[in-house]
C-alpha cells in the first residue's frame, strides 16, 4: 500500500484578528450559510472557528499580527448566487461585480469584517445555458411488452411539453392530473383515446418536463405513439436512460439506483425485500456514519500531526477501538453483499452423473412437476435442462444435464459436451449415483473428478438397494426421489452448501454492484493496516495516512465519485423505458 500520497485538499485557512469570532460567524455563517463545526478541544482555547459545507472545510485562524488578504484568496462556488448577494446587500456589504465571466459564470468579490478579499460564483446554470447544454428529449414505451390492458408511453425532457402538444392537439394538461385525450400523428391521423399526465420540472421523475400517455394495451398502438414523438422531435431512450437522467438530477443516489434495477430483476419474494432494503438511502446513511467517526480521529490526528508542540497525539487504545469496530462493520457489509448477490442472481445447481441414475426424475421432483422426460432407456437426456426453484428465496438454478458415459451417438455426444461446461461452471455439484446397483466406472470418475468441488454425493434408488452406497467427502445423502424426506434432505443439503448458515437479513441494506465491493474491499485492507501499524507502535502519521485511504474509499461509494463507466455498467442493467 503506498504511504504519504497526497489524496485530496482537507481544509482551507483564513487568517483572522484576535477577537473577530462573532462577526466572522455572522458573515460565513449567517451571510454565506456556512455550517459551524467544533474545534479540537486541544486547538479551541487559541480562538478561531471551523466551518464546513459538504465537502468544503474552511479553518478561521487568529494572527497576532493580522495582515488582510487581498490578493489571495477563498472562491465560493454558490447555487443560490441571486440570494446570496441579496443577504450581503442587505448587511449593506459592497459587491463588486466582475464584468468578464469566470467561465461562462458571473462572479464576483467581496470583503469579510477583515477586509480578505471572497470571490463569489454563480454555481447555477443561466437559462439560455440550460437551453443549450438540455439533453435531448427522450421517447420509450415504459410497459412491458406485448398485450395488456395499458401501455404508457414516457416522454423526458425540454421539448415534453410541446411535443405533447403536438400529439394532443394543443390540449391543456394540468400538472400532475390525468386527462383524456384524442391521441394523433405528426400528420394529425387519430392513434387512440388516451390519457396524458404532465409532470413540470423539476417536480417530475427525472427533474425534467415529463409527459406520459396511457393508451390501450395493442403493441401497436405504443409503437405508433413513439414513432410519433420521435417525428417531432424526440429521440428513443437508450436502456436505463431515464433512471440516469433521475440520479443526475439528484432524484435517486446511486444505491436507489442499483436497487431499482434489483426490484425489477427480482424473481422472489426475498429479492424483491432485499432491494427495497437500499431503495431509500439506507446504505448511503450507514457509509456516512461510519465516515463521520472516523471524521474526529482524523482531525485530532492532523492536529497533533500539524502543532505537535501544542496538542498530544490521540490515545492509541480508542483510536485501535474504533479501526476495530469500522473492519468488523465492513467485514459483515461485505457478507450481506455476498448474501445480497445470491439473492440476486441465485445458485447455479449443475445435476450430474451416469446415465440412468435418476437425474431427470431428481429434477422434476425438485420443481415439483413433469419437466425432464424420464425412461428406463440409458441416454434419454440428450441436451441440458435449466430450470429455477427456490430454497430459503434464493433462487437456484438447477441444470439437468445428458448423463457422462464414453460411448454415444453424435447427438448424445453434443449433450454431454454440454454437460461437461456444466460440471466446471456450477457453484454446486449433484452428483447422482444408483445406490441399487455397484457402482459403475463413469461413477467412479465422477466421484473422483468432483473431489474438492462444492458438491452433494446423492445416492439415489435406494429403494431398490444400497449395494453403491460408500463413505464420501462431503456432504451425501442415500435415499430415493420417491421420498419425500429425501427431498427435505436434498433442499437442506442444497441450502447448506450454497450459503452455510448465513440467513440473509432482508430488512438491512448491502452492496449491490461490483464498484461497491471494490471500495469495501480498498476500506478494508487501508483498516488492517492500520491496525497493524498500532500493534506495532508504529507512528501515527502512518496510521493517519491508512485512515484517509479509509476515507477515501468510502467516499467512492458515493454518487459524486461515480465515474462514467461505472454509471454505464449500472445502467446497462436496465430495460429501455425505465
Amino acid at each position: 500500500m503506498k504511504r504519504y500520497a497526497t489524496a485530496r485538499v482537507d481544509h482551507l485557512q483564513i487568517a483572522i484578528p484576535a477577537g473577530g469570532e462573532d462577526a466572522a460567524r455572522a458573515f460565513y455563517g449567517t451571510l454565506l450559510a456556512l455550517r459551524e463545526v467544533p474545534k479540537p478541544a486541544e486547538l479551541a482555547a487559541r480562538g478561531g472557528l471551523w466551518f464546513r459545507s459538504g465537502s468544503i472545510a474552511l479553518h478561521l485562524g487568529i494572527d497576532s499580527d493580522f495582515h488582510p488578504a487581498g490578493k489571495a484568496h477563498v472562491a465560493f462556488a454558490c447555487t443560490e448566487y441571486a440570494s446570496v448577494l441579496a443577504r450581503l446587500a442587505a448587511a449593506g456589504i459592497a459587491v463588486a461585480n466582475d464584468a468578464l465571466p469566470f467561465e461562462g459564470r458571473a462572479h464576483c468579490y467581496v470583503a469579510d469584517p477583515f477586509g480578505n478579499r471572497i470571490e463569489l460564483i454563480d454555481d447555477a446554470p443561466s437559462a439560455a445555458s440550460e437551453e443549450a447544454n438540455a439533453e435531448p428529449t427522450i421517447v420509450a414505451v415504459a410497459t412491458p411488452p406485448g398485450q395488456g390492458a395499458i401501455s404508457v408511453v414516457r416522454v423526458s425532457g425540454s421539448r415534453a411539453r410541446s411535443i405533447a402538444a403536438r400529439l394532443t392537439g394543443a390540449v391543456a394538461l394540468a400538472p400532475r392530473h390525468a386527462t383524456r385525450v384524442a391521441l394523433v400523428d405528426e400528420a394529425g391521423h387519430a392513434l387512440d383515446d388516451a390519457l396524458a399526465l404532465s409532470f413540470p420540472a423539476p417536480h417530475s421523475a427525472t427533474g425534467e418536463d415529463v409527459v406520459e400517455f396511457h393508451l390501450h394495451g395493442a403493441p401497436v398502438l405504443a409503437r405508433e405513439v413513439v414513432r410519433a414523438a420521435i417525428a417531432c422531435g424526440a429521440r428513443q431512450a437508450a436502456p436505463g436512460e431515464f433512471t440516469r437522467r433521475a440520479f443526475l438530477a439528484g432524484k435517486l443516489d446511486l444505491d436507489g439506483v442499483g436497487a431499482i434495477a434489483d426490484l425489477i430483476a427480482a424473481e422472489s419474494a426475498s429479492a424483491a425485500r432485499a432491494a427495497l432494503a437500499n431503495l431509500g438511502g439506507a446504505l448511503r446513511a450507514r457509509i456516512a456514519e461510519m465516515r463521520s467517526r472516523l471524521r474526529e480521529p482524523l482531525e485530532r490526528l492532523a492536529a497533533s500531526i500539524d502543532f505537535p508542540d501544542e496538542v498530544e497525539e490521540p490515545a492509541r487504545a480508542p483510536l485501535a477501538d474504533t479501526v476495530g469496530e469500522l473492519e468488523g462493520e465492513l467485514a459483515r457489509l461485505q457478507r450481506d453483499g455476498e448474501v445480497g448477490r445470491l439473492l440476486r442472481e441465485g445458485v447455479s445447481l449443475a445435476i450430474v452423473g451416469p446415465p440412468n441414475a435418476g437425474k431427470s426424475s431428481l429434477l422434476n421432483t425438485l420443481l415439483g412437476e413433469e419437466r425432464a422426460i424420464v425412461s428406463d432407456i440409458p441416454g434419454t437426456t440428450r441436451d441440458s435442462i435449466e430450470e429455477r426453484f427456490f430454497i430459503d428465496g434464493v433462487a437456484v438454478r438447477a441444470i439437468d444435464t445428458a448423463g457422462i458415459r464414453a460411448h454415444a451417438d453424435k447427438l448424445e455426444a453434443m449433450g454431454i459436451e454440454r454437460s461437461q461446461r456444466a460440471f466446471e461452471s456450477a457453484r454446486i455439484l449433484l452428483l447422482v449415483l444408483d445406490a441399487s446397483l455397484p457402482l459403475s466406472t463413469q461413477g467412479e470418475e465422477l466421484l473422483a473428478r468432483s473431489e474438492g468441488r462444492t458438491r452433494i454425493v446423492f445416492f439415489n434408488k435406494a429403494d431398490l438397494g444400497t449395494s453403491a452406497v460408500r463413505p464420501v467427502s462431503g456432504l451425501s445423502i442415500c435415499g430415493s426421489v420417491r421420498w419425500p424426506q429425501t427431498l427435505r434432505e436434498l433442499r437442506a443439503a442444497i441450502a447448506q452448501a450454497g450459503w452455510g448458515t448465513e440467513h440473509p437479513d432482508l430488512e438491512r441494506a448491502h452492496l449491490a454492484f461490483g464498484e461497491q465491493f471494490d471500495a469495501v474491499a480498498r476500506a478494508l485492507e487501508a483498516l488492517r493496516s492500520a491496525r497493524a501499524a498500532l500493534a506495532a507502535d508504529e507512528a501515527l502519521d502512518l496510521v493517519g495516512n491508512d485512515l484517509r485511504l479509509v476515507d477515501a474509499a468510502l467516499a467512492h461509494l458515493s454518487p459524486e465519485a461515480a465515474s462514467e463507466e461505472m454509471l454505464a455498467g449500472i445502467f446497462a442493467r436496465f430495460c429501455i423505458g425505465k
